[in-house]
């Protein structure tokens, strides 16, 4: 049987890639290969695609595409639907990850609306296969690795003591196997869960010793995302939030034993969401205070001009831009849509900030503050951080 695998560079796509590889013609669909394997077929749900050419050849197709933010239409709806629709004319087999809570008849959340559409199809239009799987936990799990990093606070973050729906990687792969094994007596919709657990019980599990937990107050968070609804801490944002609160482990058949006796706490690795998000904040707050302090301390800005030799009109003018700049880079860094120009303006005007005192007021290098001396490790600071933002999406 060749098998094609949509998603396979990611972590799900990636786990059902190794659990096959062994025992059928495997075939992995995507903008990138895996290392070392050549049988690859580009296919990008965020673009059009001609499936036709790509499904040639192919008896089953497993769809494991998906993301946590971004353009859920295209990537979850239109592509996999036109996708399905050739696996539906060609007479090709079908298995669709999709998320717990999308079979609701009006799911709460874009992500699982996104999701619905296309598994509704599925079901209504072809013998495939759609599989719910909870909160999916394993080494390489954003999930896993953001709980992870929670772990290790002295004091632990928690959102009251409501059971998480959840299911390790290893279990979710054997789900799959099972249905290519023996497709055709598989139920059309297959729900992946183990045994309900609760946040404290993931992280204890995570620690060696047990945690130090706070509970925070579920209607602040609701507050928070009313007015940000693009916050987001690593994997943790308004859909991921809306579904923890509507969707429950207690709805559902349990099939497998708790997903953290499979956790290995010597292995994991925590991701860097809080890391990052205290060094955006850090410099949000540097340049918005620069600009703020410029306006409020007027005489001392003038004095300031006054040393590098601007003592005319313009000096207000000057005060004036300088503060905007540093108001405008001070917020837009807090915009995870502008801000990798954000933090690459900020390094451009710390570079023109510098080389201008150095000709203009050199004597700024030996003062005892340091207002020149600390640009260095502020700039950076500020490539780590764009760095940062340009390869991982933080």
């Amino acid at each position: 049987m060749r098998i094609l695998i949509l998603g396979a560079t990611g972590f799900i796509g990636n786990a059902i890639f190794h659990s096959l590889i062994k025992e059928y013609d495997i075939i992995i669909g995507g903008r990138t290969k895996i290392d070392g394997f050549e049988d690859w077929r580009k296919v990008d749900f965020l673009k059009e695609n001609d499936f036709d050419p790509i499904l040639e050849g192919v008896d089953l197709v497993i769809n494991a595409v998906g993301i946590i933010n971004g353009d859920f239409k295209k990537v979850q709806t239109e592509s996999p639907l036109e996708l399905f629709k050739v696996c539906q004319r060609k007479r090709i087999k079908i298995i669709n990850i999709s998320a717990i809570g999308a079979e609701k008849d009006k799911p709460k959340t874009e992500f699982l609306r996104s999701k619905k559409v296309v598994d509704d199809f599925i079901l209504s239009n072809t013998d495939g296969k759609v599989i719910y799987p909870g909160i999916v936990l394993g080494k390489n799990a954003q999930s896993t690795q953001f709980f992870k990093e929670l772990s290790t606070l002295p004091v632990i973050p928690i959102l009251g003591n409501k059971n998480l729906p959840l299911v390790h990687i290893s279990q979710l792969t054997d789900t799959i196997k099972t249905i290519v094994k023996d497709y055709y007596h598989s139920p059309k919709q297959v729900f992946a869960l183990s045994e309900p657990e609760t946040q404290k019980d993931i992280f204890n599990a995570m620690r060696k010793t047990k945690g130090n937990y706070v509970n925070i107050p579920i209607s602040l968070v609701s507050f928070l995302f009313s007015i940000f609804p693009k916050l987001s801490i690593g994997i943790f944002n308004k859909n991921m939030f809306t579904m923890l609160l509507t969707t429950s482990p207690d709805d559902y058949e349990i099939k497998f034993e708790k997903a953290t006796t499979l956790l290995d706490r010597n292995h994991l690795v925590g991701s860097h969401s809080l890391l990052k998000m205290l060094g955006i904040f850090a410099l949000s707050f540097i340049w918005l205070w620069s600009g703020i302090i410029s306006l409020i301390s007027w005489q001392q800005s003038l004095h300031l001009m006054a040393t590098i030799h601007v003592t005319n009109q313009f000096a207000g003018w000057f005060i004036c831009a300088g503060s905007f700049v540093d108001i405008l880079l001070g917020i837009s860094i807090l915009f995870k849509r502008v801000r990798q120009n954000a933090l690459l303006l900020q390094l451009i005007f710390i570079i023109i900030y510098t080389l201008i005192l150095c000709v203009l007021a050199p004597q700024f290098w030996t003062h005892p503050f340091g207002p020149l001396s600390k640009n260095i490790p502020l700039m950076a600071f500020i490539f780590i951080m764009y760095k940062w933002e340009k390869n991982y999406c933080l």
